[in-house]
């Protein structure tokens, strides 16, 4: 497995508020790397396998050098996705604040914090939006229109991630 976490990643916090986010001036700083590599990792990896995961990693990272094939899968399928699942990962970042005091909710002047249900109610509806996009990504990448136009998909798995059979996770619920 190479260090493909060293290279860019595939969207940037501005591409993601620009995108998955209403309040447009909400503030980059709270996207951080980290929290770009987490949605990366927990959501497209897994789902590309360590590979094809990999060749895309390398070939975005290297400035351009993305086959026109995958470029039209990063920029079309991929990177919608991943914007949806970024702003999945970061709710909590953006609701809560962690302090020297302990957890507190972030309040501004003009608003008042959702309630825990209207919270919930939000990152379910996050989630479900990536899963769409994720979903149509997997259709394109299987679409008999692109047979062995992606012959790394799915290829080496990635054993470091648990096993989708495992456990499902539905609206906050997770099955086993």
């Amino acid at each position: 497995m190479a260090n493909v976490r060293q290279y860019n990643n595939f969207v940037t916090a501005s591409e993601v508020i620009a995108n998955a986010f209403t309040n447009q001036a909400t503030d980059t700083a709270l996207i951080s790397d980290s929290i770009l590599d987490i949605a990366e990792l927990a959501h497209i990896k897994p789902e590309l396998g360590l590979d094809f995961y990999e060749q895309l990693k390398t070939q975005n990272h290297t400035g351009g050098t993305l086959s026109a094939v995958n470029q039209t899968l990063v920029t079309d399928f991929l990177k919608p996705a991943l914007y949806w699942f970024t702003r999945f990962e970061v709710m909590n970042e953006i609701q809560y604040n962690t302090t020297s005091a302990g957890l507190v909710v972030n309040v501004s002047e003009f608003s008042n914090p959702a309630n825990v249900e209207q919270f919930n109610q939000m990152k379910s509806d996050t989630y479900r939006k990536a899963k769409v996009f994720l979903d149509d990504m997997i259709a394109y990448i299987t679409h008999e229109d692109q047979v062995n136009q992606f012959p790394l998909y799915g290829t080496d798995g990635d054993s470091s991630m648990p096993d989708q059979d495992i456990a499902s996770k539905l609206n906050g619920i997770i099955f086993y």
